[in-house]
């Protein structure tokens, strides 16, 4: 197998664990309480994660300067927009979330701009901008003029917030120093789960929601190895070996895959406000990610 076939194979594989994971969450939610859903996610994920880094012999680069950095990155990358986006699946169907999480580009950009030097927004960009949020707009609306439980709406601002904290992670990740990925993914998963472990085990509403049937625990169990632990190893493969360029097609891809999967696998109902929404993030999102012509003179 040739280096650029691994490397598509790897891509593929991300998009499909990162695209069902939005499904796999609402048939975990069958059975299981969100945080326990969060938990066990963390805790399997870190354990692949630790499993790497052993098998790897990586180095431990953190000192005590790193522990409130390491905290920052596990509430925002992982903490933070995976018990939101539990919680949001409870009252919207994981095809709609998946399409507004396609915004975590978008507002990463507007993060940027104005946390980190050299990324100016040109014209391209404020235009995918105002289009991506013209897509959300189109979804908030229906949820506003269409008679839906608050709950709904709420959920609809529980994922922006989600992509939000994603979108502050990845910036904030930006301004710290280069250290080995795999050590920094077990770190962050670990205090993750370890942060969860207290209400998980001693809150009486955070408990099993009924007798999870085997739907709900193997969901719970492939969207912690599967789709956060390998496909945490797997990103960070794909970047070392081709770059975040490579890497960037998955914006257009993770949300097509979350709504179809939601629609098709789940019997989730849709409409062509949800299509319109999809079409006009990701359009947003291809006009933020346009490079500028480069002048041959």
């Amino acid at each position: 197998m040739s280096t650029s076939t691994k490397q598509w194979l790897l891509l593929w594989y991300l998009v499909l664990a990162w695209g069902l994971a939005f499904a796999l969450i609402a048939v975990a939610l069958r059975g299981f309480h969100p945080t326990v859903v969060v938990w066990c996610r963390l805790t399997l994920g870190a354990l692949v994660m630790w499993g790497v880094w052993f098998w790897q012999r990586a180095a431990w680069p953190f000192d005590r300067t790193w522990w409130l950095r390491l905290l920052l990155l596990s509430l925002t990358g992982n903490i933070v927009p995976f018990s939101l986006i539990a919680w949001a699946e409870q009252t919207v169907p994981s095809a709609e979330v998946g399409i507004l999480m396609a915004l975590m580009p978008i507002a990463t950009l507007l993060l940027a701009h104005w946390l980190l030097e050299h990324e100016p927004l040109t014209l391209p960009k404020v235009g995918g901008v105002a289009i991506g949020f013209l897509g959300v707009g189109l979804l908030f609306g229906e949820a506003l003029f269409s008679g839906g439980s608050p709950g709904h709406f709420g959920g609809k601002l529980a994922t922006l917030g989600a992509a939000l904290s994603y979108a502050f992670n990845g910036v904030y990740a930006r301004r710290l120093p280069v250290v080995p990925p795999v050590a920094l993914a077990s770190s962050t998963l670990t205090i993750g789960s370890v942060l969860l472990l207290l209400p998980v085990v001693l809150l009486p509403s955070v408990s099993v929601v009924e007798s999870p049937d085997n739907a709900a625990a193997l969901a719970v169990v492939a969207l912690g190895i599967l789709a956060t632990g390998v496909a945490t190893w797997v990103y960070f493969v794909i970047v070392q070996e081709r770059g975040p360029t490579f890497l960037s097609t998955i914006n257009y891809l993770i949300p097509a895959v979350a709504f179809l999967a939601g629609v098709v696998f789940l019997g989730e109902p849709w409409g062509w406000s949800q299509v319109g929404a999809l079409v006009l993030i990701l359009s947003g999102v291809w006009l933020i990610q346009l490079k500028p012509a480069v002048n041959p003179d």
